[in-house]
């Protein structure tokens, strides 16, 4: 998988240069995605460029370049097409056009990384024209050559990032990108006998340093003058920095699954060969480094054939790195969609120098209806539970009612047996008294003396 490297390069710039997979990198076919080198007699160097024809997706094309005009590179010349007679044109010590076009037979792969710049809000040009953007690498004789040279001028727009990013409490919210060739491959694949690589013909048969580094520079445009139709460029170095041509830490890798005991994922880095812990302790052991963990988390929702990005969250982290974020997302179409994505981002940020190592995973989900905006739930009724015991009784009408006098020696009688004996004598009254059923009750009286207390007489 891809991963990231930021470099603070000035105060409201930030480039990130995004390494290709090494066990399955982004390539390019010549066939399709032709390449352009320019010889520059200036500084002995070498400039690469793809056609205008897929400057969409390569980005890093002639005629949005600079090339220097002096063997100190403080002086350029705007590389631009649309005039008459372009630049590499009129200068002899610059390859013409007619020449530039690289044949590769048969065509070849070639394996690119990927440059993006980032401007923070409201980025202005101040002081400057405009920016050059050069990726250098050096050659076996320690000669800088140019993989681009990007001209940014203040006329030019930028692409507007829909997902900002927030770093140092700065917010970069533009950007610019383009594709270079990845250093690392073309250093392990060259040799002196095959001439069909961009290796052998960007170096011209010499190859590179036996470790070479990749050089990102930054010069700011403080003053643009035409000559001859030409826009020629006075720029003064902003800063530069170098970088491995690799992924050092490729043995880390972000990880997010699915848990093996809940209904939740799990998120966090993973090292190869060791822990993620021990891994942050020996980049927080180096001079100059005090990493945290940011843990950018975004979902996206399959809406028929589209995905919508319904949620984002950050978590940070500063120990305990073996234990993962646990995370259960909401999935607020869950009735509709048919799967949904955990895009993962593993930020490692160094607060010393504001650099950052980035990793990514991505997990697609098909069941959304489990994570929806409401969990499915049992109707367990009251709980706790109350239980209430009866003691059923069978239907009984009377009839089953035993009548004994007491005495064993006599059978018990059912109520229906003494029903059937019973006998009925009607009497009639004339009047609502009985004297017979009058009965009478002695209750002994007490008596009480009251004396004479308050002048009062009995």
């Amino acid at each position: 998988m891809e991963s990231s490297k930021f470099i603070q390069i000035s105060p409201d710039i930030l480039i990130e240069y995004v390494y290709t997979s090494q066990s399955s990198p982004t390539k390019f076919n010549t066939g399709n995605y032709p390449v352009e080198i320019m010889r520059d007699g200036h500084t002995g160097g070498s400039y690469m460029f793809n056609t205008d024809s897929v400057s969409a997706t390569m980005g890093n094309y002639r005629d949005i370049s600079g090339a220097a005009i002096d063997a100190n590179k403080t002086q350029f010349a705007y590389l631009d097409t649309s005039v008459g007679v372009p630049y590499n044109d009129f200068d002899n010590k610059l390859t013409d056009s007619n020449a530039l076009l690289q044949n590769f037979a048969p065509s070849i792969d070639i394996e690119y990384d990927r440059i993006r710049v980032h401007f923070v809000a409201g980025y202005t040009f101040t002081g400057f024209d405009g920016l050059i953007l050069e990726t250098l690498v050096p050659n076996a004789n320690g000669v800088m050559l140019n993989l681009s040279s990007i001209v940014f001028l203040k006329s030019d727009t930028p692409v507007f990032n829909p997902d900002p990013l927030l770093l140092a409490d700065k917010l970069y919210s533009t950007y610019i990108e383009w594709r270079v060739p990845a250093l690392y491959f073309m250093n392990n694949t060259f040799t002196s006998i095959n001439t069909n690589t961009l290796a052998y013909k960007l170096t011209e048969g010499l190859g590179f340093l036996p470790t070479p580094t990749i050089t990102l520079k930054v010069s700011g445009i403080y003053q643009t003058t035409n000559v001859n139709s030409y826009n020629i460029f006075d720029v003064e170095e902003v800063n530069s920095v170098t970088i491995p041509n690799r992924d050092i830490y490729d043995n880390l890798s972000a990880s997010v699954k699915q848990s093996d005991v809940g209904d939740y994922f799990e998120l966090t880095g993973l090292v190869a060969g060791s822990t993620f812990s021990n891994f942050m302790a020996s980049l927080n052991s180096q001079a100059n480094s005090n990493y945290i963990v940011f843990h950018e988390i975004n979902v996206s929702e399959q809406i028929g054939t589209n995905f919508i990005n319904t949620s984002t969250q950050m978590f940070t982290q500063t120990n305990d790195f073996d234990e993962p974020i646990l995370f259960r997302p909401i999935i607020m179409n869950s009735a509709i969609a048919a799967s949904f994505s955990i895009q993962y981002v593993l930020r490692l940020y160094n607060r010393d120098d504001n650099t950052q190592i980035i990793k990514n995973a991505n997990l697609t989900s098909f069941d959304p209806k489990k994570y929806g905006k409401r969990l499915m739930k049992i109707n367990l009724g009251t709980v706790p539970t109350v239980a209430n015991v009866y003691n059923k009784l069978a239907a009984d009408d009377g009839s089953r009612i035993v009548v004994t006098d007491g005495n064993s020696n006599n059978s018990a009688l059912t109520s229906d047996d003494i029903a059937g004996r019973m006998v009925v004598k009607t009497k009639y009254v004339t009047q609502f008294k009985d004297k017979l059923n009058v009965k009478a009750a002695i209750s002994p009286a007490k008596i009480q003396n009251i004396t004479e207390t308050d002048g009062d007489t009995n």
